[in-house]
């Protein structure tokens, strides 16, 4: 057994397993946010299938009003006919929100294993926490502990363990060997130490392919560096957008489009404003409802992919 041949192999097996798991601890990761993103989109989709029930609520509401004051000879029939189109069109809305919520919801219990019911439902909505990034601890952090990092410090260390192995080969090594053998005094059993001593194999070859190796790995290593950090930058930037985004509506847009539908509805029903006025009140109002839960979606999609890229949960 040749003792520093078996000592630098098992330095390069180790470095290849530690390798391995990092590269099992960022595939975790990716499997992480892409639940969590699915998750999102559940709650965003079952909150606009909310919505969407509300229209068409009450765009049926108002078209029964219409109804009987046409028969009523109040106003034309047309305005009746404008709005049963309308209810259509939230009609077909409202079952385009349902597929797209069945399909989530399979590619969920797909992505975890078929270990949920296929009717499945997920409770809650989706929320806003503000939150404070401090992005050069964030950074360094992520520079240091990320599973993609260590990984590529494993694989250097695992090219550097390669090296001295390569390297070693051109000097003299011991070999242990155990003997016995009976004699004329009988067993006579031992342990011999032999020397291999390589007079004509120096390895150059071999040594300047594992040196290129080490400079690959350390370039490797490095690029890796600076695309993470070029990375984690973009996604803070998208989450601070992100909840730009939402401080509008939290800001007063959200009432003031409550408010405006109300008034709308009071109006039309007194006759003071025109169908068409109403309904494009009622039409923003879904909009601005359906554009705010849009924004937290993506903010929670923004976040769930800031932590993928630092390797941990932002507390």
């Amino acid at each position: 057994m040749c003792i520093r041949d078996s000592h630098y192999r098992v330095h390069v097996s180790e470095n290849e397993w530690r390798a391995a798991a990092f590269s099992y601890g960022t595939l975790t990761l990716e499997v992480i946010f892409e639940v969590k993103r699915i998750f999102y989109e559940i709650l965003l989709l079952q909150s606009k299938q909310d919505l969407a029930g509300q229209n068409l609520d009450s765009i049926q509401k108002i078209h029964r009003l219409i109804e009987k004051r046409a028969k009523l000879g109040e106003i034309k029939e047309l305005e009746g006919i404008k709005l049963y189109v309308e209810s259509l069109r939230a009609q077909n809305e409202l079952n385009r929100i349902k597929t797209g919520l069945t399909l989530a919801q399979e590619n969920l219990n797909q992505l975890l294993g078929k270990a949920l019911p296929p009717d499945f439902a997920l409770i809650g909505e989706l929320s806003y926490t503000p939150t404070e990034i401090e992005e050069e601890a964030l950074l360094q952090k992520a520079l240091l502990n990320h599973p993609r990092v260590r990984e590529k410090e494993a694989r250097l260390e695992q090219a550097k363990s390669s090296e001295n192995y390569v390297r070693w080969q051109r000097f003299p090594d011991f070999r242990l060997s155990g003997f016995s053998r009976k004699e004329l005094d009988g067993q006579n059993t031992g342990i011999g130490i032999s020397l291999d001593i390589p007079l004509w194999n120096f390895k150059s070859r071999e040594i300047q392919e594992a040196e290129n190796l080490i400079l690959m790995e350390e370039e490797k290593l490095r690029a890796l560096r600076m695309e993470m950090a070029t990375r984690i930058k973009s996604r803070i930037n998208q989450l601070r957008l992100s909840e730009q985004n939402l401080q509008v509506f939290h800001q007063g847009l959200l009432q003031q489009a409550a408010q405006s539908l109300k008034i709308s509805e009071v109006s039309y029903t007194q006759g003071e404003i025109s169908l068409i006025e109403y309904q494009d009140s009622q039409r923003t109002h879904f909009s601005i409802l359906n554009d705010y839960q849009d924004s937290l979606y993506r903010w929670n999609a923004d976040r769930a992919a800031l932590e993928m890229a630092i390797g941990e949960e932002i507390k």
